[in-house]
């Protein structure tokens, strides 16, 4: 009987490690804070950076400059479109980073699309 109560203690015990939520955590958070019009250049600046970086885009673009940052909708999402400019890069002179509303890498593309 001793062994059994023990057990069950344990059992009931782990459910407590489960995590914030009760272990409902889906990867997002509900209502995060949204960033600003400026915060998403700098954003972007790093992501510009990262992708020279991982040599998914030519090293020319980290001499690129900042041409507007704006809200889209695509769907039912808004998200922040960076644009940069850069007239000596190989595969298009103009390179969008799409940004959530709080700021998370989307994608980035030379169409804008």
């Amino acid at each position: 009987m001793k062994n059994l109560l023990l057990i069950g203690t344990l059992l009931l015990s782990f459910s407590s490690f489960a995590g914030p939520g009760g272990g409902h955590s889906h990867g997002h958070s509900h209502g995060a804070p949204k960033v600003s019009k400026e915060k998403t250049g700098e954003i972007g600046r790093y992501h510009v950076e990262r992708l020279v970086n991982s040599a998914k885009i030519d090293s020319s673009w980290k001499s690129s400059t900042l041409a507007k940052s704006e809200k889209k909708t695509f769907g039912s999402k808004v998200e922040w479109v960076v644009t940069f400019d850069n007239e000596k890069g190989v595969k298009g002179k103009k390179l969008y980073i799409f940004l959530k509303e709080s700021g998370e890498f989307v994608a980035a593309n030379f169409t804008g699309k």
